[in-house]
Order: structure tokens, then sequence, then C-alpha cells
């Protein structure tokens, strides 16, 4: 067990429970983070931009606000539980962190742009990101319809935004494209249909579990069968 863990936190409401208990947790390697799991009970199946799924980003953003006044100097990460993790470790977590000006590491949210993804980030806590994420909650109520990564993507355009940088393409989303880096350290189940999204996310989650695991033979077969899926989306037929 390394000396200190980083604190890693994660909101789980009833809706996402089962990601959070069949993929997030036991892929999670506990001997280099120190989970910090939060509760929040609530009605509603967590679909993208509904009234509850804006409900749990308040929370997570005001969470997010206490958590950095808690971790003072420390670098904590934030993740969503759609998620499953490719043995990361807290080395390969603070590699960008050498850099001593870095506040925030931040997964990029589809190959080819420079947006970023509100699912997956590291930060350091010190009071030019506690204002940064004050100002994020207020600009998620106020400009963003509920929306804290719109929030994020705005604010860090502007002036006075902390020095941020993106995580690598080993720090794997579902919208980066079917391709996934043989070093991925997480997979994060973005790119979905409209509808019934858990079930979804779940049917991506297991077609990937323990990817660091597999044998070359399988990751051929899986890529080949991505790509064939790609090709069937790309003339209408509806297929994850």
């Amino acid at each position: 067990m390394i000396s200190e863990r980083i604190p890693i936190y994660a909101v789980i409401t009833p809706s996402h429970r089962v990601l959070y208990e069949e993929f997030f947790l036991p892929s999670l390697n506990q001997d280099h983070f120190e989970l910090h799991a939060l509760d929040l009970e609530q009605e509603g199946r967590g679909e993208f931009l509904a009234d509850d799924f804006k409900q749990c980003i308040l929370f997570k953003v005001e969470q997010i606000i206490a958590s950095i006044k808690k971790h003072q100097q420390e670098i904590i990460v934030w993740s969503d539980v759609d998620i499953q993790f490719f043995g990361l470790t807290a080395t390969k977590l603070l590699a960008p962190f050498k850099n001593d000006k870095l506040l925030f590491a931040v997964q990029r949210l589809a190959q080819g742009r420079n947006d970023v993804c509100g699912g997956f980030y590291a930060l350091r806590c010190n009071e030019q990101t506690l204002k940064f994420f004050e100002k994020v909650l207020d600009t998620t109520i106020h400009e963003t319809n509920g929306n804290e990564q719109d929030a994020l993507n705005l604010l860090l355009q502007k002036d006075g935004a902390p020095e941020w940088e993106f995580l690598g393409p080993e720090f794997y989303a579902r919208t980066h494209g079917v391709w996934i880096p043989r070093n991925s350290v997480i997979h994060h189940a973005t790119c979905i249909l409209p509808g019934d999204a858990v079930r979804q996310k779940v049917n991506l989650l297991k077609g990937l579990n323990h990817f660091h695991q597999w044998s070359n033979t399988r990751r051929l077969i899986f890529r080949i069968s991505s790509l064939a899926k790609a090709l069937l989306r790309k003339i209408g037929l509806r297929t994850l």
C-alpha cells in the first residue's frame, strides 16, 4: 500500500447505484485511492438534463466546493460512477501534477474536440480552485441550465481560469471513439442513445470488464465488433 492515498469522490443516486456497485467500486484500487462515496437519495432515472439529473449536478458542485475546503493543498479526484478502472494507480494520476503550476487535469469530452468532460477530473485544492468552482456553481445555476459541464467549458476559456490540461487518451471515454487504447486506465461509458441511459451504460461497461487483462486476440475481436457496430450506426440503425 502506498503511504498516502488520493481522495476520490463520487455521488451515488438510486438510479445509478448499479453502476457504482457492479463496475466502479470493484475496479477501484483502494490501496491507491481513498474513496468518499456521497449518497444522494432522489427519485428519477438520471436521464441527461432531466430535473433529477440537474439536482444531482448542483449537489455535486456544492460537494466539490466542500471537498476543496477540506483538502487544502492536496490533489483530489472527482468521478462519475459510470466509470470502470483498468489498474489506475496514484502515480499515473499524479503524473501531470509534476508541473507545480497545474491546478486542474480533466478528461477530454470527445476525440478531436477541445471540450472538457465533467465526469472525471483531478484538481489541486487551493484558493484559486475554490473560487473557480464557486463560479462554476453560479454559472451552472444562472447561465447553463443546470449543466456543470457547459459551465466548466465556458469558464476555462476566460481570463483568470486555473492552469489546466487534458488527461491523456488512456483516460478513455466512449465519446473518444470505439478504438480504445491498449493502455487505457479508465473507461467512461458516455455516448449513449436517448432513453434508458443506465441499461445502456451497464451494457457498455460489461463489454469492457477487465479490459487491461484481456488477451491480444480478445482485444482484436472486440475492436472489429465495435467498428462493425459503428458502421451500422452510420447507416441509421439503432445499436450501441
